[in-house]
C-alpha cells in the first residue's frame, strides 16, 4: 500500500475542498491587488491636477498684482496662458479699496477649479 500525503484522501485523488480553498484564497487576494493598484493611480492623478490647479492659481496671482490697476479700470476679464493651462479672473470691486478675483482655473481647455481671492487695493 502506498503512503498517502496530507492532500490525497484516497487513492482517487486530491481532496477537492482544499484545492478551492487555496484558488479562491489567491483569486481574491490578486482581485484586491488590482483594485487597491488601480485606486492609487486614480488618487495620483487627481493629486497631480489638485497640484497642478494650485500652481496655476500661484503664477496668475502675482501676474494679476502687476495688471491690478488695469483690471480694476477696464472690469473685463482678464486670461493668462500658460503651459500646463489657463487662468479666467474676473474682477468684482466690493468697496472702494477692496475688490474679489475669482481665478477660473481651466486644464485641458474644460473649466477645473474656481478660487475666489479678496484682495486690497493701495491707492
Amino acid at each position: 500500500m502506498k503512503k498517502l500525503s496530507v492532500f490525497i484522501k484516497t487513492e482517487q485523488g486530491f481532496l477537492f475542498i482544499y484545492v478551492i480553498w487555496i484558488i479562491s484564497f489567491l483569486f481574491v487576494s490578486l482581485s484586491l491587488l488590482t483594485i487597491y493598484y488601480h485606486h492609487d493611480q486614480q488618487i495620483t492623478h487627481f493629486h497631480l491636477k489638485q497640484l497642478q490647479s494650485e500652481t496655476l492659481f500661484q503664477m496668475s496671482r502675482i501676474d494679476v498684482e502687476e495688471d491690478i490697476d488695469e483690471l480694476i479700470d477696464t472690469k473685463s476679464p482678464k486670461y493668462y496662458s500658460y503651459p500646463d493651462g489657463g487662468v479666467e479672473i474676473r474682477i468684482n470691486k466690493i468697496e472702494e479699496h477692496i475688490v474679489t478675483l475669482t481665478f477660473i482655473i481651466f486644464l485641458d481647455q474644460e473649466p477645473f477649479y474656481s478660487y475666489e481671492h479678496f484682495y486690497k487695493v493701495n491707492e
